[in-house]
């Protein structure tokens, strides 16, 4: 089992992320079309990525707020960017690639997947779920 004493939040979801995609890619890939298992690669990829650059955005705004910079920050034009992006490369994917949709939906749900397993897993860590 991984240990996740010390590991940032973020970090945890992240690793959550990758190992969730990889358990769907090998069911998908035994049990499942080409076209599904390549529309759950894309999906996991897209949602883990744009987690990461969501991320990475929020981190250098907090940077910038410790440091008493409170000039404008380009926070918002990164998330109309990365949106754009994201919707045009998921345009891209449905009307160029042989991906199915539902993989594609089950890609994108990695994220959700991982960050509700984290929670609850951090939860029973700290103790929290045993009275329960």
């Amino acid at each position: 089992m991984i240990q996740r004493e010390g590991i940032p939040l973020q970090k945890k979801i992240e690793l959550t992320s990758w190992t969730v995609l990889g358990i769907f890619l090998i069911l998908g890939s035994v049990f499942a079309s080409a076209s599904f298992t390549l529309g759950i690669l894309t999906g996991g990829l897209i949602s883990t990525l744009n987690f990461h650059a969501l991320c990475r955005g929020l981190q250098k705004v907090f940077r910038q707020l410790e440091i008493g910079k409170f000039g404008n920050s380009p926070v918002m034009l990164g998330y109309l960017l990365r949106l754009f992006i994201t919707g045009l490369v998921l345009y891209l994917v449905l009307v160029k690639t042989p991906a199915d949709i539902f993989g594609l939906v089950i890609g994108l749900s990695t994220v959700v997947i991982s960050i509700v397993f984290t929670v609850i897993m951090t939860l029973i860590d700290k103790g929290y779920l045993e009275e329960v």
